[in-house]
C-alpha cells in the first residue's frame, strides 16, 4: 500500500503545483482556449513543435458487474474462463495517471502514459438463499504502461475537417491475471491490475470548429495479442473492439468550455483453446459530461464525470486532472 500512497501523493503534489503556480502567471498573457485543451486530451489537436505537457490525473472507477472493460483493454474477473457463478460484484478502482505529451513537429506528437491501481472488490455469493458469503479483497499496484503517437493527417479547409491518425501499444507492466495467487479455500487473495496480453490499436479522430463549438468524432480498433496464458488455462484470445465517440465542446467564455461526449465500445468474444467462450462479448456505453478551467496561458483544470449506459459499462466514472506545459 505504501507504494501507492507515494505514488498518490506525487500525482496529487503535481495537480496542487500546477494549479496554484501556474495560476499565479501575469493575466496580461492570452490565455488557452479551454475547449482546444478539451481536444488536446482527446487526440484532435496536436501539440506545437517542442512543447512539452505532463498530466498528472486521478481517476475513480465503480463497478456493479460481474464482467468490465476498462479504458478500452479487456479485462474478465480475474480472467476466469467458463461460467461465473457470482450473484453480486461491487468493484471500486483509483488510478493515478503520470501522463508526458510531446509535439515532435507541427504534425507530429508522441504520448507515454503510466498508470498505478488501487481496487477495492466486495463479492457476495448467494443472496436469498441460507448460504450467502461476503468477501472484500483490496490491492494495488503499477497498470499497463501505454505510448501512442498521433500525426495530423488531414488540415481543415472549408468543409472538411481536421483528421488526426493515431496508433497506441499496450503493455504488460501490470500485474497479470493468469497465476495470481490463492489461499487454502481457493479464493484468490491478490487482484490483478493489468490485462495480462500486449494490445495495439489504431484510429481516426476527426475535428470541426464553429465558433464558439467544436464538434469531433473518432473511431477506433483495439487488437489484443493472443498468448499461451499458463497455469492451466491454455491459448487465450482476448476479444477485440471497436470503439466510437462523436461530441461537442463550446467556450462559455475565455477561461470556460464545457464538453458532452457519447462513448460506445463493442467487444468480440474471447477464446480460448479456440473455442469461443460465453458471455465474453459486451457492449459498453457511456455519456460523459467534462468541463475545463483555463488557470493560466500553460495550463488548465479539467473534471469529467461518465455515466454507464448499458450494463457493461461502469457505473459512474470520475476524472479530475491538471494539464500544464513545460
Amino acid at each position: 500500500m505504501s507504494r501507492f500512497v507515494v505514488f498518490l501523493f506525487v500525482v496529487a503534489l503535481s495537480i496542487f503545483y500546477a494549479a496554484s503556480s501556474m495560476a499565479e502567471m501575469p493575466s496580461a498573457e492570452k490565455k488557452e482556449k479551454p475547449a482546444e485543451q478539451i481536444l488536446i486530451e482527446k487526440g484532435g489537436v496536436l501539440l506545437p513543435q517542442g512543447t512539452l505537457v505532463l498530466e498528472p490525473s486521478l481517476q475513480y472507477n465503480h463497478y456493479s458487474r460481474n464482467r468490465i472493460s476498462i479504458s478500452g483493454w479487456y479485462v474478465a474477473e480475474a480472467i476466469v474462463i467458463g461460467e461465473i457463478a457470482v450473484s453480486d460484484v461491487k468493484r471500486d478502482i483509483l488510478i493515478a495517471n503520470m501522463t508526458a505529451r510531446y509535439g515532435i513537429t507541427p504534425r507530429f506528437e508522441a504520448e507515454l502514459k503510466i498508470p498505478y491501481h488501487y481496487r477495492h472488490d466486495r463479492e457476495v455469493k448467494g443472496p436469498g438463499t441460507a448460504d450467502v458469503t461476503t468477501r472484500t479483497l483490496d490491492d494495488y499496484g503499477l497498470g499497463d504502461i501505454e505510448g501512442a503517437l498521433y500525426y495530423h493527417l488531414i488540415t481543415a479547409t472549408g468543409s472538411v475537417p481536421d483528421i488526426v491518425f493515431n496508433v497506441r501499444a499496450k503493455s504488460t507492466t501490470g500485474r497479470s491475471p493468469y497465476g495470481l495467487t490463492k489461499d487454502a479455500k481457493n479464493n484468490f487473495t491478490e487482484l490483478p491490475t493489468g490485462s495480462g496480453h500486449w494490445g495495439f490499436s489504431g484510429g481516426l479522430t476527426a475535428v470541426k470548429a464553429s465558433d464558439p463549438a467544436v464538434f469531433f468524432l473518432s473511431l477506433g480498433y483495439f487488437l489484443n495479442v493472443e498468448k499461451d496464458a499458463g497455469h492451466g488455462y491454455g491459448t487465450i484470445d482476448p476479444g477485440d473492439s471497436v470503439e466510437y465517440a462523436l461530441g461537442i465542446a463550446y467556450a462559455l467564455s475565455e477561461k470556460l468550455s464545457l464538453s458532452t461526449t457519447y462513448q460506445q465500445r463493442f467487444t468480440k468474444s474471447s477464446r480460448q483453446e479456440g473455442r469461443k467462450v460465453p458471455e465474453t462479448n459486451f457492449n459498453a456505453a457511456t455519456i460523459f459530461l467534462g468541463t475545463s478551467y483555463a488557470l493560466s496561458k500553460n495550463s488548465s483544470l479539467n473534471l469529467s464525470v461518465g455515466f454507464g449506459l448499458t450494463v457493461d459499462a461502469p457505473n459512474v466514472q470520475l476524472t479530475l486532472s491538471v494539464p500544464f506545459r513545460i
